[in-house]
């Protein structure tokens, strides 16, 4: 592969709502954008979802940005390669979720370029034509929860996740699985609660829920080996997995663990394969996540839950549920709680480059002729 020009976009997408968790609010998503170019004119996309502030990991915007000016787009100028997972060779203790969205923009148009699917041609393996839609909702009122559940259930969504806290307490949680028995539930404390608010963890176990997502504020996952092996309910982990050392451990856990999978958590499709791979070679449940990121980081999640073995419906929502409009053609959308998965090359779909354009505030533009 040969790049001759990157162009890299600090897009501001305006949110229909302020998104709550345990750890932070969130109603501007501010992300990067890297465009990458190949002298026979064809281009590719991938996003950064990096946020604004270290909520969720300790890799900001900045960060993200600034490596990638500084060390990570002048180098890929100046290399040609055959593949590009041979990034993960150019650079030593990288930052995740920048190289994922330089990686994706260079995977994009390392398929297009041989007219396949991404994420097919990647896992050489068929997807499923349609996937179901697991949606995510933020704290909230309790009665604007119960108006938010009824809405999903209006549009066929069958598996919610709630974002939890130590401050909303258990109650909520057990009329609304109680209320709604159609409907499969999963937790996420975002690491809100103390090794010693188990008891309370454990009083979530007789509820049948799907998982409950990191709700450990821990630095080490093999403190949780000191848990209770009388736990059914499994544990799902996201943010305190980014690296293939760390999912290993879950292997040594006393109870079921899950695996949330998110790209750019994880620093690319290069690890996330690796990880599916491990989790299915081990018979930990993975499925796909996302971050409040637009369609062109999202896709991939989507063409993700389209793999064999998803232990559940992914948090991949409509794109109108976030944006009033999005970056990809046609958005991500689940009429009747289903979407149908798109196979076209590269990402499977067109960038709008004429609205990512419009929502730029800041771009950079690199180019290397040879």
């Amino acid at each position: 592969m040969i790049i001759e020009k990157i162009t890299m976009f600090h897009v501001q997408l305006p949110m229909k709502f302020n998104f709550k968790t345990a750890k932070g609010s969130l109603n501007l998503r501010e992300t990067i954008i890297i465009k990458v170019e190949s002298p026979n004119g064809l281009s590719g996309f991938g996003e950064v979802v990096a946020f604004k502030t270290p909520f969720y990991t300790s890799e900001t915007f900045a960060d993200s940005w600034k490596i990638l000016e500084e060390t990570y787009l002048p180098e890929i100028l100046q290399k040609e390669f055959s593949h590009p997972f041979e990034i993960h060779e150019f650079f030593r203790n990288p930052l995740p979720m920048a190289l994922a969205g330089l990686e994706n923009a260079l995977l994009d148009l390392y398929f297009k370029e041989r007219n396949k699917n991404l994420i097919a041609g990647l896992f050489q393996e068929k997807l499923a034509d349609k996937i179901p839609r697991g949606a995510v909702l933020g704290q909230m009122s309790d009665e604007q929860t119960i108006k938010e559940i009824d809405q999903l259930i209006n549009s066929g969504v069958k598996r919610i996740k709630l974002k939890i806290s130590p401050q909303i307490g258990t109650d909520l949680i057990k009329k609304l699985v109680k209320s709604y028995p159609q409907i499969t539930f999963a937790l996420d404390a975002n690491r809100s609660f103390q090794l010693t608010d188990w008891p309370v963890i454990k009083e979530l176990d007789e509820l049948g829920l799907a998982c409950i997502e990191e709700p450990f504020d821990i630095k080490d996952l093999s403190e949780l080996k000191l848990l209770t092996e009388n736990f059914l309910t499994p544990i799902c982990f996201d943010e305190s997995v980014q690296d293939l050392e760390s999912l290993k451990i879950l292997t040594e856990l006393p109870f079921q663990t899950m695996l949330n999978v998110k790209i750019g958590r994880l620093g690319g499709l290069y690890q996330t394969q690796k990880a599916i791979e491990f989790c299915r070679q081990h018979q930990i449940g993975f499925w796909i996540g996302s971050m409040v990121e637009s369609g062109i980081s999202k896709i991939l999640h989507v063409q993700l839950a389209a793999l064999s073995g998803n232990a559940m419906a992914g948090d991949l929502s409509d794109s109108k549920h976030y944006f009033d409009i999005d970056l990809i053609q046609p958005e991500i959308a689940f009429p009747n709680g289903w979407m149908t998965v798109p196979t076209g090359i590269g990402i499977g779909l067109s960038v709008n480059e004429t609205l990512l354009k419009g929502y730029t505030v800041n771009k950079l533009i690199m180019t290397y002729f040879r």
